[in-house]
């Protein structure tokens, strides 16, 4: 059974015997990174995750604010190196943030209740997102 919202935490973990379902799973929270994004921990296979697995920012070691500020600034036209001065981040750490970011739902609700954007700066980053990969293949 797919995730149908980020309050139904499942195990990621191919190799359990309850991937993805709801039923009889025994995921508990373990923690925060220093990131704030909340660690869980599956009890059958004894593997640890956290909430963002499917998402552009999994992997990625930047705060809520931080995701939130880049993409507000991304959405307001500013290129790689601009975002770079503003936020002290390395233009390949944004580079690679906007390139991961595919829209699916597990990102599009996590860009909506977790970061804060509206459902309407989603729309536009996701056009914007197709815009700029059409004219990088050319």
């Amino acid at each position: 059974m797919p995730v149908k919202s980020l309050n139904e935490t499942v195990c990621p973990n191919p190799k359990c015997e309850y991937y993805l379902r709801v039923e009889g799973k025994a995921i508990i929270k373990r923690g925060k990174y220093k990131t704030g994004h909340q660690r869980y921990y599956c009890k059958h296979c004894g593997k640890f995750f956290m909430d963002t697995i499917g998402t552009a920012v999994y992997r990625k070691h930047l705060s809520g604010d931080e995701i939130r500020l880049i993409y507000r600034l991304f959405l307001e036209k500013n290129g790689i190196r601009s975002i770079e001065r503003i936020t002290g981040h390395h233009r390949d750490t944004i580079s690679h943030l906007i390139k991961d970011t595919v829209k699916n739902q597990k990102t599009e609700e996590y860009l909506i209740k977790q970061i804060g954007l509206t459902a309407g700066e989603c729309e536009k980053l996701w056009a914007l997102l197709e815009k700029k990969r059409e004219t990088s293949r050319k």
